[in-house]
């Protein structure tokens, strides 16, 4: 199942395969691969209670940024209104970020400063809850349905191999071109995650230059290789 949001197939599959592998928590709603959405537990006296995000993608994405949005009522000073919530990625958003970021970062910002219900809901003590498996069952239905689009992909690969065999060798180059990407996207995952880190102050301001620098210039070197 799909939005009329106009993303290409392959950068959704990309996404969702990214997800599943380094994002897990979150699946798509109904199917929907430009919505997923994720249970964030409270903590302290809320802790048996479960509070559902959603990061959606929009048009031109990835180089426009997902809006991330609660679905439960929430009090926290990082959700406005209508649910949007003020995470920091999507302010300093990079075209090569990917959606697993986006839902760590989720998680990285809420285990700093953690949901509480509504006051509303607090009042009345009908703040909802959502059982102590519900994460597990979560990350079932993900599985099945992200097993099931690779599937489907791998299915229309298998036919391009089919219609391509016999009329011409594979690329020699394409082991190292395999490995060229692996290799970028391990490098823009770190840069990632010291850009979070010095965003948190978790590292000084020299540490993180000093690490931005390399990393940086490793992914030039890698880019002149491809």
């Amino acid at each position: 199942m799909s939005s009329n949001i106009n993303i290409p197939d392959v950068i959704l599959a990309r996404e969702a395969g990214l997800m599943f592998e380094k994002g897990r928590g979150f699946e798509p709603f109904n199917g929907d691969l430009t919505r997923w959405r994720g249970l964030i537990p409270g903590r302290g006296q809320f802790r048996d209670r479960y509070f559902t995000v959603e990061i959606q993608l929009l048009d031109g994405f990835p180089a426009v940024p997902p809006l991330v949005r609660m679905i439960s009522e929430v009090d926290h000073p990082r959700v406005g209104r209508g649910g949007v919530v003020d995470l920091w990625i999507l302010k300093r958003w990079n075209p090569q970020y990917h959606l697993f970021q986006v839902a760590n970062s989720l998680k990285g910002l809420f285990a700093r400063e953690p949901l509480r219900p509504a006051r509303h809901l607090i009042e009345r003590g009908a703040a909802p809850k959502v059982k102590p498996d519900a994460a597990l069952e979560v990350l079932t239905r993900q599985k099945a349905q992200l097993e099931e689009v690779l599937r489907q992909k791998e299915a229309d690969l298998s036919r391009m191999r089919a219609a391509l065999s016999g009329r011409r060798r594979v690329d020699p180059t394409k082991e190292r071109q395999e490995y060229l990407e692996k290799r970028k996207l391990s490098l823009e995952e770190e840069l990632f995650d010291i850009e979070e880190r010095f965003h948190w102050a978790d590292i000084s301001s020299v540490d993180f230059a000093k690490e931005y620098l390399r990393i940086r210039t490793q992914l030039q070197l890698i880019a002149l290789q491809s």
